[in-house]
């Protein structure tokens, strides 16, 4: 095939992608299922549950620019800032599906690496959500450093409130993106296989150091 063919082949095959995206979307009706988003950002996660036809109840973010986005993209949707602040009891045995990319600057090769120990850890603060609302469900993001930091800790919170947890690795060049981005995705489900140890104690750096 030469230039042109190659790039009307392209050009077809993408109008079909949207084509099927577009039937896919079409065809999903609510499913009355849950999902509350943390560092909700510009509502990545909650764009998808969309999508899938599940209910956006709330999302957390402190970012007043993102804010604006989410704002006008899910104007019902309720809104918390700081998510030190937010008390998530309310929904409690409410949530099906739990979200959040917490903060990766901790643990990114690109910083110092100061994990648990720096001021913008914020797992403490997801766990402590995850505590009072207890979802079913639990998908989290973080950058591929935290896999030689604090991955483990942070199964074990999960594992001693009853879930049951599993990690991947996947890039954002596996969904066809033009890099690599390297990602870990933390899985948890609430299920009574769980072991119940005793919890560590998990603070942030600046709780220790006050």
């Amino acid at each position: 095939y030469d230039a042109k063919n190659c790039a009307r082949i392209t050009k077809n095959n993408q109008k079909m992608e949207e084509q099927s995206f577009t039937n896919f979307l079409n065809s999903k009706k609510p499913s009355g299922l849950t999902h509350g988003s943390l560092f909700s950002g510009i509502g990545g996660f909650d764009l998808a549950a969309e999508w899938m036809g599940w209910n956006n109840v709330f999302q957390c973010e402190i970012d007043e620019f993102c804010l604006k986005v989410l704002n006008k993209n899910f104007p019902n949707v309720p809104k918390y800032t700081d998510i030190k602040q937010f008390n998530a009891n309310e929904y409690r045995n409410k949530l099906n599906v739990l979200t959040g990319g917490f903060p990766c600057q901790p643990f990114s090769t690109a910083g110092k690496r100061k994990g648990a120990e720096d001021d913008r850890s914020l797992w403490c603060e997801m766990f402590r959500i995850i505590k009072e609302s207890k979802p079913e469900w639990i998908v989290a993001e973080n950058v591929v450093g935290i896999a030689t930091m604090e991955l483990d800790n942070i199964l074990f919170d999960l594992e001693s409130e009853g879930y049951q947890a599993t990690t991947f690795n996947i890039p954002a060049c596996a969904t066809s993106a033009p890099h690599i981005r390297k990602r870990i995705w933390i899985i948890a489900n609430i299920d009574s296989r769980g072991w119940n140890a005793q919890p560590r104690i998990c603070t942030s750096a600046q709780e220790r150091n006050s």
